[in-house]
This record gives structure tokens, C-alpha cells and sequence, in this order.
């Protein structure tokens, strides 16, 4: 680990248990919402910030605007009264553009189908599970912009564990980047749950809620350390 990665892990992940601590017992909101806000926006200036050695991690980079973007949209613009308009759809499109950048850097040619197959088997089976639990509650364009960030999400997260098995990128490498897609995964079948499912939405889970802060700053604190990543590549 560089000097970079210790910095970004020493700074996010105490972050990230001082956003778990504030959440279910700071009285002010637009407070909690703030420091989650500043911290995404600062893990993308970090990103700016850093070298970026290979091809793969320039093309990782731009997801991390879209990423702070979307934040903005879906959640900070909600914690601010004064704006009454429903931005949540271009939250979910800059998400959704995040995550093509990742598949982009992500996806490469299938060395090996029986393992790529069995790394699918769990996204599918807790899609479909999800959409079970939550299609009834899914009405009109919302639902095939549902189905349609669900496939994006799937695959993305899928293509991120699949760099296990492709030789392409270093294994320390491709521990960080599978981890870090199934934890963006895990935030965001939260995140579904919290918005859609009327048991989640209208009270308030604080465990629900930690395991998809806790997730989402997890996952793109580890990306963020792909790219600081020396030695990316596994034949470089």
C-alpha cells in the first residue's frame, strides 16, 4: 500500500464511523447531510488530485464526478428545505453514468465463462429477490428506470468481481476493485429498499441506513485507491 492509499483509508474510514455516529443522534439534519456531502465531494477532488499511472484509472476517474453529482441530486438537495423540486431522476442518471465508466474500465474479454457464470449466480439471485419484494410497489416510468439502473448496476458490480479471473489486473488490484462493486451494490439495494418499500421509507432504520453510508463510501473509497494504485496492471 502507497503512501496515497494509507492517506485515503486513514481519512474515509473514520470518516465513514463519524457519519454512522451522527446519523440516528444528531438533532440537525442539514448538519448530517453536510459532512456526508463534504466528504463525497472531497473524495473527488482527492481523485483529481492523484496520478494517474494507467489508461484504466483515467477512465475510472470521471465516474467520480457523475458520483458526486448524483449524491447532490438524491440526497443533499432533499436535506435542503427551500427546494421543492424532485431532482431524484438526474441523481440516478449521473449514477447510472458513474457506474458506465467503471464497466468501462472494468470489463474485459471472459477467460474463464465457469467462473464469471458463478459470480453472477448472487446479483441475480438478490435482483430478482428485490424486484419480488419491491415491484408492486413500482409504478410507471419509475419502474423501468428502475429495471434499466438495475441492469447497469448489476453488471457493473458483477464486471468489478470478475476482474478476479481475468489475469488482467494485479490481484491486489482486483481484491480492491471486487470488493469496492459489491459494496456499491449493497448501498444502492439499500438505497432501493429505503426509497420503494413502504416499510423503509416512511420510518426511519438507522441500521438500514449505516449499512448503505457504510457501504457507499466503502466502495468508492476503495476505487478511489485503484486509482492511486502503483502497480495496477498484472504484466506491468
Amino acid at each position: 500500500m502507497n503512501n496515497t492509499q494509507r492517506v485515503l483509508l486513514s481519512v474515509y474510514l473514520p470518516l465513514t464511523i463519524l457519519i454512522l455516529l451522527l446519523d440516528p443522534t444528531h438533532p440537525v439534519y442539514i448538519v448530517v447531510q453536510s459532512i456526508r456531502y463534504t466528504t463525497i465531494i472531497s473524495l473527488f477532488f482527492a481523485v483529481t488530485l492523484i496520478n494517474k499511472k494507467y489508461n484504466e484509472q483515467k477512465i475510472m476517474a470521471p465516474a467520480f464526478f457523475f458520483m458526486a453529482l448524483g449524491d447532490f441530486f438524491l440526497v443533499f438537495v432533499s436535506a435542503i428545505g427551500s427546494i421543492q423540486v424532485d431532482l431524484s431522476a438526474f441523481g440516478i442518471c449521473s449514477f447510472l453514468i458513474a457506474y458506465l465508466f467503471l464497466i468501462k474500465a472494468y470489463r474485459r474479454k471472459t477467460l474463464n465463462k465457469g467462473k464469471e457464470i458463478l459470480a453472477a449466480i448472487p446479483f441475480l439471485i438478490t435482483f430478482i429477490f428485490a424486484a419480488y419484494i419491491l415491484a408492486p410497489y413500482i409504478h410507471g416510468a419509475v419502474l423501468f428506470i428502475a429495471i434499466g439502473f438495475s441492469f447497469v448496476l448489476c453488471y457493473m458490480s458483477w464486471s468489478a468481481v470478475c476482474t478476479l479471473f481475468q489475469n488482467y489486473y494485479s490481484h491486489k488490484a482486483a481484491i480492491m476493485i471486487a470488493i469496492s462493486g459489491i459494496m456499491m451494490y449493497i448501498c444502492d439495494m439499500g438505497i432501493a429498499f429505503s426509497l420503494f418499500h413502504p416499510i423503509y421509507s416512511t420510518v426511519y432504520i438507522p441500521i438500514l441506513k449505516n449499512i448503505v453510508w457504510f457501504a457507499y463510501i466503502l466502495g468508492w473509497s476503495l476505487a478511489a485507491a485503484v486509482i492511486a494504485e502503483d502497480n495496477l496492471l498484472l504484466n506491468n
